[in-house]
């Protein structure tokens, strides 16, 4: 199915913070209209949309987009010992939990904050949840609609071990179309969880070993951290974990984002913000109310129910407390606190050519959200966040609920705290978040990306499947070595 010409939609992201016209917009039924599709535009960019729930450039294309949403089959293969969940590109993560449970009581092995992706949209951008790698580790095969290089037709190849497998489970749509993935499913599990309060980081991470499913907060202005304290049990009932759950739908995905959103849009006064984080927002968390549900029940939150635009960066251990420390400070010197940024983090800035950037929104913003914090174990990919690295990593997530007119000034000190935590920390932003990464930056973050680079050669040699933001963060060559004042572990 193609949109005529003069009925070219506009495309829009959930965030509002990506809007573009392609030329040519199809809406394939079947991966055989697909591959009519691909031979029909041979020659042309093309870019992959899902359900367009990403804050990147990445799903941007003036020439030709194909939309996946319908193929969206889920099924089951035993393959030796394994159950296999055999799953379309275009079918929504929620969907696909919900399959998988009522064909077999299986569930997937991992599984982000949020259900709305696409199981290719979320797996190609390195999505995750905490306690356990990303979507994208767990992908065992990936079937992708390219061009066969010998005689350019449309193909699907299915990919399914070696270094091509490394850079399919993470690629951004670079090496072509993803139709369906396959995953070793796992039986449904049960997740305890429970709210705690903590004053220092360092009580947090002494819990981890207990609840190594454990995600948690840091209150700016309180400074304080919120944690979920989670781990996997055995199956059995807990009195009131049907309450639990609608008292954190209704207190916390709804009343507190609704709270947020009210700050952010329409009585943004910083005294207001403060005063609700310090003194309103403890008061509605129940600590060690201890519920135990389904994963999916007891993992995934519903704060899509606001729009809004994220950023998140990772870093390593060895970098998170040092991490945390800067962002407080920044956080506050951009609150009017001119003494937050101390001598020798101004040093360090001024060394990067980045104090300026700081110093010039000095007093102009006061930041509505806390930021989340969750722990990826590494990936056995080229390019997803927490590849390459030897030990778990720290995604710290900073989200605006202003209105796009409203958000110049968070995207300002996002873009500056993105560079700066590169060159501090070794920070990496999320592929399929707000991204501002350059191609010196990326080559510095990813040592694999000269492969990934040539398998992508290898696979769509005339770039088919690349567009402008991918070409110059991921293909294009470095023109100099950034320094880096990362701290010593």
């Amino acid at each position: 199915m193609t949109v005529p010409m003069r009925n070219r939609p506009w495309i829009i992201n959930f965030g509002r913070n990506v809007r573009f016209q392609p030329e040519a917009y199809f809406k394939p039924r079947s991966e055989h209209e697909l591959l009519t599709i691909l031979n029909q535009v041979k020659g042309r960019k093309i870019r992959v949309i899902g359900r367009s729930h990403a804050w990147s450039r990445g799903i941007v294309s003036n020439e030709v987009l194909i939309d996946i949403r319908h193929l969206n089959a889920v099924r089951l293969e035993q393959r030796g010992a394994d159950r296999w969940a055999i799953i379309g590109g275009g079918c929504q993560v929620k969907r696909v939990l919900h399959e998988l449970e009522s064909q077999a009581g299986v569930t997937l092995p991992a599984v982000g904050l949020i259900t709305e992706q696409t199981i290719a949209g979320a797996s190609s951008t390195g999505t995750h949840g905490s306690g356990k790698h990303s979507i994208s580790h767990y992908l065992d095969e990936v079937r992708i609609a390219c061009y066969d290089a010998e005689t350019g037709n449309a193909i699907i190849r299915t990919i399914s071990q070696g270094p091509e497998r490394q850079a399919a489970r993470c690629a951004l749509g670079c090496l072509g179309v993803v139709v369906s993935v396959g995953i070793r499913t796992v039986p449904q599990y049960f997740i305890e969880d429970h709210y705690r309060r903590y004053k220092t980081l360092d009580e947090v991470l002494a819990t981890e070993d207990e609840f190594p499913a454990q995600q948690f907060y840091l209150l700016p202005w309180l400074w304080e951290y919120y944690v979920h304290e989670r781990r996997i049990v055995p199956q059995q009932h807990k009195r009131f974990s049907n309450l639990y759950r609608w008292y954190m739908y209704i207190v916390f995905d709804v009343a507190f984002h609704l709270v947020i959103v009210i700050l952010a849009r329409w009585i943004p006064f910083r005294s207001w913000i403060r005063g609700f984080f310090r003194w309103i927002a403890p008061l509605t968390v129940i600590q060690n109310w201890r519920a135990i549900g389904k994963s999916q029940d007891m993992l995934t939150m519903k704060h899509d129910l606001f729009r809004h635009v994220e950023l998140e960066v990772f870093v390593q251990r060895q970098h998170l407390a040092a991490a945390l420390d800067y962002m407080k400070s920044v956080y506050q010197y951009l609150d009017g606190q001119e003494t937050a940024i101390s001598d020798t983090l101004r040093t360090q800035l001024q060394q990067l050519g980045l104090w300026e950037t700081l110093a010039s929104q000095q007093g102009r913003y006061t930041h509505h959200y806390h930021v989340t914090i969750r722990r990826v174990r590494p990936d056995d990919t080229l390019l997803s966040m927490s590849s390459g690295w030897s030990a778990p990593s720290y995604a710290l997530s900073v989200i605006c609920f202003a209105n796009p007119s409203q958000r110049q000034k968070f995207m300002s000190m996002a873009d500056f705290l993105a560079h700066s935590m590169v060159a501090l920390f070794e920070g990496r932003p999320h592929w399929g978040k707000l991204c501002p990464l350059t191609a010196d930056e990326a080559n510095q973050l990813y040592p694999s990306l000269v492969q990934f680079r040539e398998i992508c050669h290898q696979v769509d040699s005339q770039g088919h499947f690349r567009n402008e933001w991918l070409n110059q963060v991921l293909f294009a060559e470095p023109t100099c070595s950034l320094p880096l004042i990362a701290p010593k572990s």
